[in-house]
C-alpha cells in the first residue's frame, strides 16, 4: 500500500500490474490480496462500506479496495482467463471497462478492435505464409530441414553483409518420444544429429525437465544454437525470432501435433521486410500418412497464433493418398526424395532407432558436393525458389479487393464472411463512367506547396474562427454531470432502463472538493473544464482558458454553487455553445469561399463494383446492385415504389450512410436516395418525416442546393416530405418530386 492512497488515487493516474494468481482464488487464508492491510485503512474510512463486497475478503483488503475503485481493467493473454474461479476474480475487480488483449477471442467475446494477418505482415512483424512440406520418413525430414536451414543461413549472412541486421536461422525439432518426455529419447536424437556432422554446441535440448536455453542469449552474434530439440515446451512466452523451421519428427503413423508451438516461428527478425524473400517465410517439415490431418492441426496452430487457414501454403504437390486441396491453396512442384537412401523402417515407437546419423550426414555431403556443379540444381535451392513462388501468390491474394475501400479495411479472414452484391452487370458502365462532384479547397501555391485542391472537410473551414469577443450567453439550468449507467434489472421486466450512477469514488471525490477552499473549489472546476473542452482541436488553448474564465468570472454566488456541483455537465453546456459558434463560422466561410472560388465543385466520387450493407433487400426493381440497403423507413420504401413505376429512371440506390457519397460542405451530408434518369441526371433525395422541419433539414436544403448550382446541370438535389402542408422553403413533397422526376 505504499503512495497507494486516497489524495494519489484522485490527483493522478494509478496503474496496477497484476498477476492473476495473485486474486484467482476464494479466501483470505489463501490469497494476500484479500488480508486485512492496515497500509490501505483510509480508504476503507473514505470510501465507506462496499457497494459490492468480494466474499470472504476484509474491508482493508486490496482486493476489496480496488474493487471500490470501479477500475478499468485491461486483461492480457484473456483466453487464459475464461474459468469460472477467472471470471469470479475479474467480477470481483468490480471493473467499469474489461479490455481483452488476446490473439484468440472466444465466441462471447464483444470484438472492438482486430489486427490480421494482413496488417501484421504490412507492420513486418510475421513470417508468413507457413510453407508445408510433407516428406515420406523421418530421414528425410531430418535431411531438408537441415539442408533447408544451412541454406537459410547463407542466405542470412549475405543479408547481414548488405544491411548490417544479424540472423541466425534456427530448426526447432519436434520429437514425439516413447515415454512422457523421456530424457533418452532426446540424447538419442543429438546422437544421431552429431553423426550427421552438426556441431554437440549447435543443438540444445528443451522440454518440461530439461532446459539448456536458460540464460542463453539465443539473438546473439556469439550463441552458436541452431538447432533446438523439443516436444511442446516452447510455448507461450518463449519467443525467438530467428526460429524459421518446425520440423516434426513423428513417425508416419502418428498423429502430428504441431498445433501448440506452430506460433514460435512466426515472428520476422528485426521487424523489417528483408530483401530476400525466403527470410520472410517460416517453415514446416512433416512425415505422415495423413497429411490432410496434419494440414488440419497447422491450422489450428495459426488460430492459436491469431492467424487463419488462409496464412498457410502446400510445399509439394499432392500425394495420391492426400485429398484434393481447396481452390485457396497453392500447390507447388513435387520436390524429389533422396533416391539414394531407403526410408528405414518405423516402429510406433519415436525412439530414432531408425534414424542412421552417419548416412544422413553423407547426404547431406552428397547435396554440398552436387551444389558445386552448375548442372545439379541444390534440393534447399529448389524448395525456396517453390515457396518463393507461392509468397508471390499469397501477397497477391491479401491484397486482391478490387479497388474497394471497406474491403481493404476488414481483416482478410472474415472478409468472404460478410455480405456483397455486386452492381447489376447493365449498370457496370454507368458508374465506370460516373463521377459525382464533390467539393474540394483550393490550395494557393506557396514557397512550399504547389497549387492544388484537397478534398474538402468540414474542420478545414474553421480558419479564422477565434472565441475573443464571442457571446456566452449559456443557459445552465439544467447542467448536470449527467453521469448514467444502463441496467437491466429483474424488477424492470428485463429491459435495459436507465439510472444515476453515484460510485465510491465519485462520493470520495466530493467529499475531497467540498473540503477545498471557495477559492480553490473554483479553480478546481476551471481546470476540469479547460480538459474537458480543450478537446476541441479547432479552438485556441489560451482562448478557451480566457472564455472559461469571463464565464466563470460574471457567475454570481448560487451560479457559482452550482457549478461546483457539476463541473463535467457546466463543460458540457460550455461545448455546446462553442460548437454552435464553430457551426456558424463554418457555413459562413464555406458560404464567403464558394462565391469567390476559393471552395469549388469537381468531379470525384465514384460509385464501388459493390456494396456491402448491414441489412439488405432485393425486391424494388431498377436496383443499381443486385441487392440494395435494406435500412430504409416506409418514407424511403414509398419512394423507391413510386421510382420503379417511372420509365425515365434507369435506376437507384439507396445510399449508405458513412459508407457512399456525402454533400462535404459546412455538414456532411449523404442523401437517401440516387436517382440516374435514361437522359444521364443524376437526382439526390433526402426524405424527411413531418416531424423533421427542423434546423438540421434547413442546413441539408441550403447545402444541397449549393451543391446542386456548384455541380452542373445533370446533377439535381431534392429534400421530399410526404405532404405539401407547411413544406420548409425549398423543399418538395413526395408528389411534387414524382413529377418532377417524370419530367428530367
Amino acid at each position: 500500500g505504499q503512495n497507494f492512497n486516497p489524495t494519489a488515487v484522485t490527483e493522478q493516474l494509478s496503474v496496477m500490474v497484476l498477476s492473476y494468481d495473485s486474486f484467482r482464488g476464494r479466501g483470505k487464508e489463501v490469497l494476500k490480496a484479500y488480508q486485512e492491510n492496515s497500509n490501505l485503512a483510509e480508504f476503507a474510512k473514505v470510501l465507506g462500506k462496499p457497494d459490492s463486497p468480494i466474499e470472504k475478503a476484509d474491508e482493508t483488503a486490496l482486493f476489496q479496495i480496488i474493487n471500490q475503485l470501479n477500475p478499468l481493467v485491461i486483461v492480457d493473454e484473456s483466453h487464459h482467463a475464461r474459468s469460472e474461479l477467472s471470471l469470479e476474480m475479474l467480477e470481483n475487480f468490480n471493473p467499469c471497462f474489461v479490455l481483452d488483449l488476446t490473439a484468440t477471442p472466444k465466441k462471447e467475446s464483444n470484438i472492438i478492435s482486430y489486427v490480421d494477418a494482413v496488417q501484421l505482415k504490412n507492420e513486418h512483424m510475421v513470417k508468413l505464409p507457413v510453407i508445408v512440406y510433407n516428406r515420406d520418413s523421418q530421414s528425410e525430414v531430418l535431411i531438408d530441414a537441415i539442408d533447408l536451414r544451412n541454406k537459410l543461413e547463407e542466405i542470412a549472412s549475405a543479408e547481414y553483409a548488405k544491411t548490417g541486421k544479424y540472423i541466425r536461422p534456427i530448426a526447432l525439432f519436434q520429437a514425439q518420444p516413447k515415454g512422457k518426455e523421456d530424457a533418452t529419447t532426446f540424447e538419442k536424437l543429438r546422437d544421431k544429429l552429431v553423426d550427421a556432422g552438426i556441431p554437440a554446441e549447435q543443438i540444445a535440448i528443451r522440454t518440461a525437465d530439461v532446459n539448456e536455453l536458460k540464460n542463453v542469449e539465443l539473438m546473439s552474434l556469439s550463441c552458436p544454437i541452431r538447432y533446438i530439440i523439443t516436444v511442446n515446451a516452447l510455448k507461450e512466452g518463449w519467443d525467438c525470432p530467428f526460429a524459421y523451421i518446425l520440423a516434426s519428427l513423428a513417425n508416419k503413423t502418428s498423429q502430428v501435433d504441431v498445433e501448440q508451438i506452430l506460433g514460435r516461428i512466426l515472428r520476422l527478425p528485426h521487424t523489417s521486410q528483408h530483401t530476400q524473400s525466403a527470410l520472410n517465410m517460416s517453415y514446416v517439415l512433416t512425415s505422415s500418412n495423413d497429411f490432410n490431418n496434419t494440414v488440419a492441426h497447422i491450422v489450428k496452430g495459426l488460430n492459436s497464433a491469431g492467424f487463419s487457414d488462409k496464412d498457410y501454403r502446400i510445399g509439394e504437390s499432392a500425394k495420391p493418398q492426400v485429398p484434393e486441396q481447396p481452390a485457396e491453396q497453392i500447390t507447388l512442384p513435387d520436390q524429389q526424395g533422396c533416391p539414394e537412401m531407403e526410408p528405414p523402417l518405423e516402429t510406433a515407437e519415436d525412439d530414432f532407432s531408425g534414424l542412421d546419423g552417419k548416412s544422413i550426414g553423407a547426404e547431406l555431403e552428397l547435396r554440398r558436393e552436387q551444389a558445386q556443379t552448375p548442372e545439379t540444381a541444390p534440393k534447399a535451392d529448389t524448395m525456396l525458389d517453390a515457396a518463393a513462388e507461392v509468397e508471390k501468390a499469397y501477397t497477391d491474394a491479401i491484397q486482391q479487393t478490387d479497388n474497394d475501400p471497406m474491403m481493404d479495411n476488414l481483416p482478410w479472414e472474415v472478409r468472404d464472411k460478410v455480405k456483397s452484391f455486386q452492381v447489376n452487370p447493365q449498370f457496370r458502365e454507368d458508374i465506370e463512367t460516373l463521377q459525382i462532384p464533390q467539393f474540394f479547397l483550393k490550395v494557393e501555391q506557396s514557397l512550399f506547396t504547389d497549387g492544388s485542391f484537397e478534398l474538402l472537410d468540414k474542420e478545414m473551414l474553421a480558419e479564422g474562427f477565434t472565441l475573443k469577443g464571442k457571446a456566452y450567453d449559456i443557459d445552465f439550468a439544467a447542467a448536470d454531470d449527467e453521469i448514467r449507467e444502463i441496467d437491466v434489472r429483474e424488477q424492470d421486466g428485463g429491459l435495459p432502463k436507465v439510472f444515476k450512477m453515484e460510485s465510491a469514488e465519485q462520493r470520495y471525490f466530493k467529499e475531497w472538493f467540498n473540503n477545498l477552499p471557495p477559492e480553490s473549489r473554483v479553480r478546481q472546476c476551471k481546470e476540469m473544464m479547460f480538459n474537458q473542452l480543450n478537446k476541441l482541436n479547432m479552438v485556441d488553448a489560451a482562448e478557451l482558458k480566457a472564455y472559461i474564465d469571463r464565464i466563470v468570472n460574471d457567475m454570481d454566488k448560487a451560479q457559482l454553487a452550482a457549478m461546483e456541483k457539476a463541473p463535467l455537465g457546466y463543460a458540457a453546456k460550455i461545448r455546446a455553445k462553442i460548437e454552435t459558434l464553430l457551426e456558424s463560422h463554418y457555413r459562413e466561410n464555406f458560404e464567403r469561399w464558394l462565391e469567390t472560388e476559393r471552395i469549388v465543385c469537381k468531379p470525384y466520387f465514384r460509385l464501388r463494383p459493390s456494396i456491402h450493407p448491414a441489412t439488405y433487400t432485393n425486391i424494388y426493381a431498377r436496383s443499381l446492385y443486385a441487392a440494395e440497403d435494406g435500412d430504409m423507413n416506409k418514407l424511403e420504401q414509398k419512394l423507391i415504389v413510386e421510382l420503379t413505376a417511372l420509365p425515365n429512371v434507369r435506376w437507384w440506390h439507396r445510399n449508405i450512410a458513412r459508407q457512399d457519397f456525402a454533400i462535404n460542405g459546412f455538414i456532411k451530408h449523404y442523401p437517401d436516395i440516387l436517382i440516374m434518369t435514361q437522359s444521364g441526371k443524376l437526382i439526390c433525395a433526402e426524405t424527411k418525416g413531418e416531424h423533421l422541419k427542423n434546423d438540421d433539414s434547413r442546413e441539408k436544403i441550403a447545402l444541397g442546393q449549393a451543391w446542386r448550382t456548384a455541380a452542373g446541370k445533370n446533377f439535381r438535389y431534392y429534400m421530399v416530405f410526404e405532404n405539401e402542408e407547411n413544406l420548409l422553403p425549398g423543399a418538395v413533397s413526395m408528389s411534387q418530386f414524382i413529377d418532377t422526376v417524370k419530367a428530367l
